[in-house]
């Protein structure tokens, strides 16, 4: 009789043949033409969301492409998971934009988190508010109810002229020195050589009467306002609007973007505000205002569009800025809607110290 075997009988497993083995967790070979598509594809997208790290992005087109830097990384990042998503053969393309993305982002995120030293709550303080205009279409009944509502002690008007001016100045000022409604204030102007860009600002009376002095150096005019005493401390803000990057011809737009840096000097307590035509994503507006601190990216509100109006708020680029420099901090901010304007404002507590 033939002996049993107490041993358990091992199931046979059929063989493979080594073109069956399983590819669970490789990564698979790039498809066809996949690396010439990273390359092809990054490569662009890199040069555009880097442009001011190359040093182009003060000419056509980057130096408008570069604002929507935010916009671009994030874009990136979700087309190469998409991509990637699609087919896991094309891994080099995702690769590279989800790359490009990832590091934009990174460059533009901490403006959304802001700093851990932002000015206390105690103490003097300004509060400002910045709001083009746009060549005085900006509805007057609107704005004179924003400013009398939110009573701003320095409001920056880019744009303010004619009809406008005239309205706001009947809502604000009463010529008498008492208040009209909530707040008195005392209105100063400086027209531009072509009447297209004016400046307009209204000072509130309570903060005392400044020492205005209007400066031509840049294409459109400034207006340079000294308070001598504002709770004990002496303050200078600096209303101002340098010209836009024209496609094509962005000279100008240099030089009035460099003019910014005599104020970001640091011998004096400075406010900067007004439509600088610039993001912080451009090189030149980081190089002039080295001295300066922007108020909204300080408390995390720098990813917040002011223009256009008319886009969401995360789809818009942030051109409109309060910066401080020698000693004032930020310690609120918000952007805010102008009817009938193609800019959101931006209204900026800064602490005196």
């Amino acid at each position: 009789m033939p002996r049993h075997d107490p041993r358990p009988s091992r199931p046979v497993r059929p063989s493979r043949s080594p073109g069956t083995r399983s590819r669970r967790g490789r990564i698979p070979a790039p498809g066809a033409g996949a690396i010439g598509a990273a390359v092809v594809l990054g490569l662009p997208a890199a040069i555009v969301t880097f442009s001011d790290l190359l040093g182009i992005d003060d000419r056509t087109p980057f130096v408008q492409t570069i604002a929507f830097r935010p916009q671009l990384a994030a874009g990136l990042f979700v087309l190469g998971a998409l991509v990637l998503l699609l087919s896991r053969r094309a891994w080099p393309t995702a690769l590279a934009l989800g790359l490009v993305g990832v590091l934009g982002l990174g460059m533009v995120l901490p403006r959304a988190v802001g700093s851990s030293e932002t000015g206390a709550g105690g103490g003097p303080e300004l509060t400002v508010l910045t709001a083009s205009a746009y060549l005085s279409r900006a509805d007057p009944d609107a704005l004179a109810s924003l400013i009398s509502s939110r009573t701003p002690d320095v409001v920056v008007l880019p744009e303010a002229r004619g009809t406008l001016r005239d309205r706001l100045q009947q809502a604000l000022v009463d010529e008498s020195g008492g208040e009209a409604g909530q707040s008195g204030y005392r209105v100063f102007a400086a027209d531009a050589r072509r009447d297209d860009s004016p400046m307009t600002v209204f000072v509130r009376r309570s903060v005392g009467r400044p020492t205005v002095t209007p400066n031509r150096d840049t294409e459109f005019p400034s207006l340079v306002v000294d308070l001598p005493d504002v709770d004990g401390q002496a303050v200078r803000v600096v209303a101002t609007h340098p010209q836009s990057p024209r496609p094509g011809d962005t000279n100008a737009w240099r030089r009035d973007v460099a003019a910014l840096s005599r104020w970001c000097t640091g011998d004096r307590p400075t406010v900067v505000a007004g439509d600088l035509n610039a993001t912080l994503d451009h090189a030149e507006l980081r190089a002039a205002t080295e001295g300066c601190t922007d108020a909204a990216s300080d408390v995390g509100e720098g990813l917040v569009g002011t223009w256009p109006a008319a886009a969401p708020r995360l789809l818009g680029v942030q051109i409109d800025h309060v910066l401080v420099s020698g000693g004032p901090q930020a310690r609120q901010v918000d952007v805010v809607d102008v009817p009938g304007s193609d800019h959101r404002g931006v209204l900026a507590r800064i602490g005196l110290g």
